[in-house]
């Protein structure tokens, strides 16, 4: 009698994912499509976007709790607005992460479609994770890093930094798998009766 194998693990694809991503926003009772693609940014235009949020780091962080760690709703909609405002085509991704050992955020399609389109209890927090990306698998977070300092063993370090780096590289040398759920910052203003697009307005004077 043979021993069974050793599970394989499934193997991962931000760029599926996202793609699918992408598709769901009119399911989720959103009208403005995203404003980014699949296709793989440039690393040029990923560094400027970092440049942007770091050297406009005193003005979007102002007035923010000193941990980021459950701030993400609040943190892409300020970098939505920063980034855009500079034409820097940026848009907000929901979905979770996890590590091989534990899941983040306990979220699903489902999930998010019900807290966005169905009456639900306003006072219970909402589990899901929001980061920025300007395409591909870019990802540009200034949440998760200080959650994982404060519970899960990362680097004291990392409290006030972000990660700006391809989804594919993060996982393969991090081991830090995002994994996108839905591609659109008005699922913001669905579920937190804030929408990053009119902070961009204002900022554009419009």
């Amino acid at each position: 009698m043979h021993a069974n194998p050793d599970p394989v693990m499934p193997t991962y694809s931000y760029f599926d994912s996202f793609s699918i991503a992408l598709t769901l926003w009119p399911s989720m009772g959103m009208t403005r499509a995203p404003l980014v693609t699949a296709e793989q940014p440039s690393p040029e235009l990923v560094q400027q976007a970092y440049a942007v949020v770091h050297e406009q780091y005193h003005l979007w962080r102002t007035s923010m709790p000193k941990y980021l760690g459950n701030q993400c709703m609040d943190v892409t909609t300020r970098l939505y607005g920063l980034l855009n405002s500079r034409g820097i085509k940026a848009d907000i991704v929901i979905g979770s992460v996890r590590t091989q050992q534990s899941q983040f955020f306990n979220c699903d399609v489902p999930y998010l479609r019900d807290i966005a389109t169905q009456l639900v209890d306003e006072t219970a927090p909402i589990d899901l994770h929001a980061w920025i990306t300007v395409g591909g698998d870019s990802v540009i977070d200034f949440a998760l890093p200080s959650k994982l300092a404060r519970n899960h063993g990362a680097p004291a370090d990392l409290m006030n930094e972000g990660f700006c780096a391809d989804a594919t590289g993060m996982a393969k040398h991090m081991g830090l798998y995002y994994e996108p759920l839905l591609v659109g910052s008005q699922y913001l203003a669905l579920v937190n009766s804030v929408d990053p697009h009119d902070l961009l307005l204002h900022l554009l004077g419009k």
